[in-house]
Order: structure tokens, then sequence, then C-alpha cells
């Protein structure tokens, strides 16, 4: 129903129902529609309406409109009911009954000559749901009923689909200035909170959601329910409110919370708005606006009561049984507060828990419950970054954000690679999910191209991938298809090494071992020039380091092992992240080879691009391996690992094992690892690796001239080390202040870790999509904190 006249009088406070007599009302039906029956009055404001039953037992609606009711805006409604017919025919909604000359509507005179708007639809039985027991299973039908009719107005458009209808809510700041009328001054100050918080923070937002043509009135009053089924929904009624706006909109207008106990708000609101999510998922966006817009709802509908009383005292009052409900819900509702109803609505929705990208301050800090709840059900001991632990429930990019909205440069964490919840990532891992997850035994594409895809990045002869769910399954397969192949048990790593959380990678961890390592791993002293035994003053740093790896193959040789496989990070991250020379690794390789022993290049740090020059952080060093192992990285977030070998060892070492991995390489795992490949690739990561690194290193190395603390900087692409002592020239470990740095870089905006067998290296080790503006922040906050030490 309009409710303006074209030179912007509000109309409804003219109600002029037609008074056509009954006879008068027959004549037309027959006249028109050729319909006969009973006509039985039925309730109406502004139009005079019929029930009529035919001869043979049909039903249908007659109605006959208000002079002032726009011919435009009847068109539209009748043409969104025959789009829904056409869409879903078996939707119970009404139909349009055509006239004798086939058209939607037709015009009656009254005795003054005054032209009316005649429409006949088909009648739906049931009874209204006012007048039933309201249930959740109702509240549920009900949301899903509502979302399948906005389903079949999907695309539907009219010339007045747009027009000014005073119960739109994203036109509600237009009756702010009739607060006035509101005669209880508590229910007035809410409903201006509202309307004031609805025209600063809500209708921009609502703007940047989904619209299109709604019902927008599906109210207990409008809706419809068989008297032997009370849960479930048989109808719509009343389309005179239709109106195109927020799709959200149609939800909310179904609310009617104060049909429902205070106590059971939520869980009913809950219901309803899943019912609907569970037919047409709604959005986040959506979902975070409903407490906003329920409120809306009613602080509009006490508005227009209390003005329409006021404008129009010699008529009869409009709905003043609703008043005092409407105070009443809203004074309900802000009572419970917006952050407890987003927080429910987001979990009947299957949406993580709110967490905004902006400085919220009324949002309150629940880090400490959290704490003792993980302490209770994860242990005391389970570890945690930072002294203040951060509450962190959503990234994007390099960022993370806690649930206070505070921003967070993430520096540290190298699993999303191309950045937290990267869009291209997040539409391939849930548009495969939707279609299909399950394991290798049976044949699917995506696993074959995304293998052909990876190996082409690899020399020939690695060629063949088995896949798994993390690098540490990776180095631990590696591992045991090195001793298949070899015949024998012996392992060199580096000190300090980390290549996993299994029994196998484990014994190959020095890093995590508080024992002696095992009789059969022989660890090789680190390549350091700066902290290492031969240091940069000697001129032949490649042969010195190299020759450690005769000393731990002779030893391997006295504990009666060969060497099976030399294990190695390519990035030597966890050995402080040292500027190894050129030609280190390619001597240990060949070294290694001589022996009888194999290369496995752990390529979880280092590749994907990550040191800015080459895809593995192997073919940097110039080795060429028999084993590439991935993980982490390689699905941004979602578990996927890959061994990466020769068809030869691989089909060798299957055939006599049947070795097989349940989750290993399924097709959501392989749409994450397609994913990351195409972001790479189209937005040039690697190369941005390499100018942002080399930006990022200069710019730490300026700031060694005011802050002594800074002992070496060093690093490739986007791993960087930061090495802080106390003593330049005796190079003691500044130990306890790198550990106060990763808090006061926090503190400052940015996260960071340590490294290094005295953990004194500052780990800069971002995603790959970290640009030049963030490490100027990176180094801003970097200088700052020092400066606080």
């Amino acid at each position: 129903m309009t409710d303006q006249h074209d030179n912007g009088d509000i109309k409804f406070l003219d109600r002029n129902t037609p008074k056509f007599p009954l006879k008068k009302i027959g004549q037309i039906a027959q006249d028109l529609y050729d319909l006969s029956g009973d006509f039985k009055s039925l309730k109406s404001e502004r139009d005079q309406n019929y029930h009529i039953q035919t001869k043979s037992g049909k039903n249908y609606v007659f109605k006959l409109s208000n002079q002032d009711e726009n011919p435009g805006v009847i068109d539209f409604q009748l043409k969104a009911l025959a789009h829904i017919k056409e869409q879903d025919p078996t939707l119970p909604v009404p139909r349009v009954l055509s006239t004798k000359n086939g058209r939607f509507s037709g015009m009656a005179k009254d005795f003054q000559g005054t032209e009316h708007i005649v429409h006949v639809l088909t009648y739906l039985p049931g009874i209204i749901l006012d007048e039933v027991r309201q249930t959740r299973t109702l509240w549920k039908n009900r949301g899903a009923f509502l979302a399948r009719l906005d389903i079949s107005l999907r695309g539907f458009f009219h010339p007045h689909a747009r027009h000014h209808l005073l119960w739109d809510i994203t036109r509600c700041k237009d009756l702010r200035p009739h607060t006035l009328h509101i005669s209880d001054t508590a229910a007035r100050r809410n409903i201006e909170k509202i309307f004031d918080h609805m025209a600063a923070d809500v209708l921009p937002k609502l703007k940047t959601l989904r619209h299109q043509v709604i019902h927008n009135d599906a109210d207990v009053m409008n809706s419809l329910t068989d008297p032997t089924q009370p849960d479930i929904m048989s109808g719509v009624l009343d389309f005179g409110d239709m109106v195109y706006a927020p799709l959200i909109l149609e939800p909310i207008l179904a609310a009617d919370i104060q049909t429902i106990h205070k106590d059971d708000y939520i869980e009913f609101l809950s219901t309803l708005i899943a019912g609907y999510d569970s037919i047409l998922p709604l959005e986040e966006e959506e979902i975070d606006l409903v407490y906003d817009l329920i409120l809306a709802r009613y602080a509009v509908f006490a508005t227009i009561i209390a003005w329409r009383r006021a404008m129009s005292p010699d008529q009869p009052a409009y709905l003043p049984e609703e008043e005092t409900p409407c105070w009443k819900a809203i004074s309900n509702l802000m009572a419970i507060k917006r952050s407890i109803v987003r927080d429910a609505l987001r979990k009947a929705c299957c949406y993580p828990p709110f967490c905004p990208t902006k400085k919220e301050n009324d949002i309150a800090d629940d880090t400490g419950l959290l704490l003792e709840r993980r302490h209770q059900l994860m242990g005391d001991a389970a570890p945690l970054f930072y002294k203040c632990p951060v509450h962190v429930e959503r990234g994007r990019g390099p960022w993370l954000y806690d649930v206070q909205g505070n921003a967070y440069l993430d520096a540290y964490n190298n699993v999303p690679v191309v950045g937290h919840c990267h869009p291209h990532v997040v539409k391939a891992v849930s548009r495969q999910i939707a279609a299909l997850n399950l394991n290798t035994r049976y044949i699917y594409q995506n696993i074959l191209d995304y293998a052909e895809r990876l190996t082409a990045l690899l020399p020939d002869h690695l060629s063949s991938c088995f896949f798994v769910n993390s690098g540490s399954e990776a180095n631990d397969i590696a591992w045991q298809m090195s001793k298949f192949i070899t015949g024998e048990k012996g392992a060199l790593v580096m000190e300090n090494a980390y290549h996993g959380i299994t029994e196998v990678t484990k014994a190959l961890s020095p890093y995590e071992l508080n024992s002696e390592l095992a009789p059969h791993v022989q660890t090789l002293i680190s390549p350091d020039p700066y902290r290492g035994l031969h240091q940069d003053k000697n001129d032949d740093l490649v042969n010195l380091f190299a020759a450690d790896t005769d000393r731990a193959i002779a030893d391997m040789a006295k504990s009666g092992h060969k060497p099976t496989a030399f294990m190695i990070d390519s990035s030597f991250i966890s050995n402080g992240i040292p500027d190894v020379p050129d030609g280190y690794l390619a001597r240990v390789a060949d070294k290694v080879r001589n022996a009888g022993g194999l290369i496995i290049a752990d390529e979880v740090q280092a590749g994907f691009g990550r040191l800015g020059t080459d895809m593995w952080g192997c073919n940097v060093h110039g080795i060429t391996p028999d084993f590439v192992t991935i993980g982490k990285p390689v699905g941004n977030g979602y578990p996927l690992g890959v061994v990466i070998t020769s068809p030869g060892i691989l089909n060798a070492y299957i055939n006599e094992t049947q070795l097989f991995s349940t989750f290993g390489g399924n097709p959501v795992a392989c749409a994450a690892g397609m994913a990351v490949l195409d972001v790479i690739e189209n937005e040039n990561l690697m190369a941005n690796a390499c100018k942002t690194g080399n930006y990022l290193i200069d710019g730490i190395c300026a700031l060694m001239d005011r802050h002594p603390l800074i002992g070496d900087v060093r690093g490739r692409g986007l791993i960087v080390g930061v090495e802080l002592v106390k003593d330049r020239e005796t190079k003691e470990p500044a130990t306890k202040e790198t550990d106060r740095m990763l808090d006061l870089m926090k503190d400052n905006g940015v996260l960071v870790g340590n490294e290094g067998p005295y953990s004194n290296v500052i780990k800069i080790r971002p995603s790959l999509v970290f640009r030049e503006e963030h490490a100027d922040i990176l180094i801003k906050s970097l200088d700052c904190s020092l400066k606080s030490l």
C-alpha cells in the first residue's frame, strides 16, 4: 500500500474506504469476472474486500481498492504474484484471477463517478498464526517458507517496486521527526536512539547488501497454517506491502517477538533465521544487522501508531492495542544487547564468532574466560604466544583481528602463504566441498590436475605425488621410502633442525628433543657465518662447514649405520635463518650421495616462492633432491601435505607396503592447493617476495645505527632474521630481550616470532601478499619496540 500522495502529503491519514453496496459488488464481480456466489465481507482498513464462495465450491478474494491507490503499484503486486506462480507453481500464495478479457485487474466507478481498481485472487484456506501456539518448529518452518518465497521472487522487478512505502524500514529516518507524538518518555527515548543509530550506522550498511522484491509483511497476521498441522506454514497473505528492499528484511518482518516470552526471544529468533538460512543462505553482514533491524521494525510501528493517532483524532485509533507491546518488545530486546543476539544468530547459521575489522569499544574482552576454558579443555601447558595472549577470530590478507577490532600485522604465520582467507582460495574450497569430498581410492579429476601442475614446477624426475595431510606426515613418508630404497637407517639433519611431530620426524628434530639423539641420527653444524664455528673472517666457508658432513658420516659408521638420507629445511629457519654460503648445500649433497644416501628437501618453510627467486629452496641452493616434501602453506591453511618423488621410488614402495592415506589428497584439499598456485602466479607473489624482502631488510638495517641491540640482519625474500645481541663484539645473545620484543611488537600492532639456538633471532615470515607498505609498518613497530626496551 503506497502511503504518499504525489504532492508529498501522507495519505494513510485519510482512509476513504470505498463504500460500494453489496449488490453493486456482486454486479462488478459478474461483469468483470463472471463470478457469483456468497459474498462475505473481510476486514480491511482502506479497501473493500470480500470472500466469494461460488456455487461450485471455489473460493476467491474480491478486492476493490481505495481511490488513492496507485495503479502502477497494484500492477506491480499482481505481476509479482504471476511471477511467483511461474517460478514456483506449488508455493501456497494467492493466484491472480484474470478478468474475462484476460487482464489482471479491472475498473469500477462508484456513485460519484470515481474509478477504483478491482482485482480477484484465489482464497487460501487455513488459520492465521496469531491464533495458534507459537513453537520453535513453526518458526523454523516460517523461515524456510519465506526463503522459498524470496527465491521465487528473485529476478523480478517492476517500475513501481521502489514505491514510497512508509512501512519500509530503509526509510525509517523519515519518521524521526514524528517521535514527538509518542506519549511514553522512556519509549520515545529508546525509539529516537534506534532511529539515530539506523541513520548513522545501519542504513549505510544496508545499501551494500543484497536487494530484491520481498513480501515485506509476513507477520503472524498474514501467515497461515493448517489446523491439522499447526507447525507447518500453509500460506502467506496480503502482498500489499511488497517493495524492493534488502533481502534480510524479509525474516525481520516475520520476527514477531512481542508474541514470544522474553526469555525465549533469542531461541525463537535464531530458529527463524536458521530456517531461512537453510533454504536461502544469509551473508555474515546480513546476520549481524538482524538485531538493529528488529528494533527498527518496532520503532517504525510504534511511531506510526502514535503519529496516526495524533494527526487523525477524529478517526478510530490505528491498532492501539499494539502500541504498548511494541514499547515492551523494544525495551526487552535492548536489555538483551546486540552482541548476545548476534552471537546466537551466527552460531545458529554456522558462522564463526563476530570479529570486527575496526576498533569497537563496546565489545567485552573475554580472553580471560577463554583462557580458563582452554586450560580445562586443552591442558595448562598447551603453548600460547605472548604473555597476554591475543584472542583472534578473523584474518584478512596479512592482517589478524582481535574481537575488539584491533588489527595486527601478521609477520609470523607462513601457513596462509597467500594471505589469510584469500577470496580465491575460499571460493575454491567452498565450491568443491559443496560438490564432493572423499578419498583417493576413487577417481576424480582435480587431484590429477593438481599433481600435474605441481610436478611441472619441479625437475623432471620428481613427477609422482603421494598426498597426506601435513608436513610431518610428508617427511615421515619420505623417510620411510628412503629406508626402503637404500636398505639403511642412518639419518643426517642440521643441528637444531625441526621436521615434524611424528615418532619418526621427532627423532629427526633435535629442535624438539629434550634428550640425546637417537643412535641412527647425526647432526651437521649450522653453516652460520655470523655466529657459527667458522665465521665470516674465513675465506673458504663452504668447504669448512661442509667438512662436518664427513665427520657426521664417520661418526654414524661408528654406531653401525650408513646414511639413508639427508633431510634439510632449505630455509634453515630453526638454525636462526643464517646467510648460508652459496654452494654449501650442493657440497653437502655430493658427500651424502657418495656415501649412498638420498636427499630429502623439506620445503615446508622455503617453498612456493618464499625466497623470492625460485619456487623451491632446493633450487636456490643448487641441489636436486630425491624427494620434495611440502605441507602447511600448500593449502593456505587447509590440511594438505605432499611427498614428490620419482615414479620408480613411489611405485616400488606402494607395491610393497600398500601405503594409503584416507584423507590425503581429498578433492577439497586439492582445490585449495590449486587455488594457492593460481594466486601465486596471478598476483606475481614470488617477485613480490623478492622486492618486499629486499626493501624490508634494507629498512631494518637502517635501524642498526641507533639500536646497538641489533647484531645482524639477514634473510632472503620473505624470510628475514634479526639477531639481537647484548654486545656486538662478543655477540652475547640477548635472549630475554628478544622474548620481551615479541610482546612489545605485539603491543605495537605487529606479530613476529623468535628462532635460533639461543631464541634471540626475531623471525619475520609473513604471507607472500606482504608488501612494502606493510614492511614500513613492521619497521616502525620494531623501532618503537626497541626504544621501549
